[in-house]
């Protein structure tokens, strides 16, 4: 794994919770003693973060303003069909992670529940607008099989749907893009139909437009469309902890790429 890949890691395991509120506890205990104030101080913003991250009022607060590009809608789609431009363009997939040995499918690897969500969008995609697709993941632990590899067995026996283009490189969103877009260029693709998470397409947008592409962005799996119901929104839940999660995953993840990249 590559230095700043694993740094990144490292950075976001102590700066998203739980970890982020243990590292205060900790500290606080450490200081309790000679500065008892800055203690009590630190073992409040443990507690009061913790408790926000738990509620779905703040999980959905965070997830809106992730979740802020519309799905593609029917004259969107019908668009795209009849404009002529579809030998410039492109299907471009995401991976979003795997099982590793599912002990179902007889200890070797699979597409997570992530990765399915899109391969099946994808698909139903690539029916409608009939686009060459690009499936796009490497193995970010050094594993035998790419991700990208485990997306195209799924694509074509599970929606009989073959990829075009496998890229089986990228350990993270920036090199998704950076390696795609090599593989487009050769192909001469100019715009893609980017597929992923709805809480993942700012920064998946963003990388694929500084490879010069045209980015029609096409988000799925809304977790804002699947809200707990308003009158439990402050009481904690842990929906709502996996969900600011994420969320607060890809804002610190915007905000590293915009510094690392």
């Amino acid at each position: 794994m590559g230095d700043s890949i694993l740094f990144g890691k490292i950075l976001s395991l102590f700066l998203l919770p739980p970890g982020i509120n243990f590292l205060l506890l900790l500290v606080g205990i450490f200081v309790l003693k000679k500065w008892p104030r800055v203690a009590k101080g630190l073992f409040s913003i443990s507690v009061v973060s913790f408790y926000l991250v738990c509620i779905p009022a703040f999980s959905n607060y965070l997830l809106a303003k992730l979740e802020a590009t519309p799905a593609l809608n029917t004259q969107q789609i019908k668009a795209i069909q009849t404009d002529g431009l579809a030998g410039n363009r492109a299907i471009v997939v995401l991976a979003g992670g795997r099982i590793t040995k599912a002990p179902e499918y007889g200890e070797i690897d699979a597409v997570n529940s992530a990765s399915l969500e899109r391969i099946r969008y994808a698909a139903w995609l690539q029916k409608r607008l009939q686009l060459p697709v690009l499936l796009s993941g490497g193995s970010v632990n050094n594993e035998a099989t790419s991700e990208a590899v485990l997306m195209n067995q799924v694509m074509m026996s599970g929606f009989g749907t073959a990829p075009k283009w496998i890229e089986s490189n990228s350990r993270n969103t920036a090199e998704n893009a950076t390696f795609s877009a090599a593989i487009l260029a050769k192909a001469k693709i100019s715009e893609i139909i980017l597929v992923t998470h709805a809480w993942h397409m700012p920064r998946a947008q963003k990388e694929f437009e500084k490879q010069q592409l045209k980015v029609v962005p096409a988000p799925m799996g809304y977790l804002t469309a699947q809200s707990e119901a308003h009158s439990i929104s402050i009481l904690p839940s842990t929906k709502a902890f996996y969900r600011s999660t994420i969320a607060l995953h890809e804002l610190l993840g915007l905000v590293w790429y915009e510094l690392r990249y």
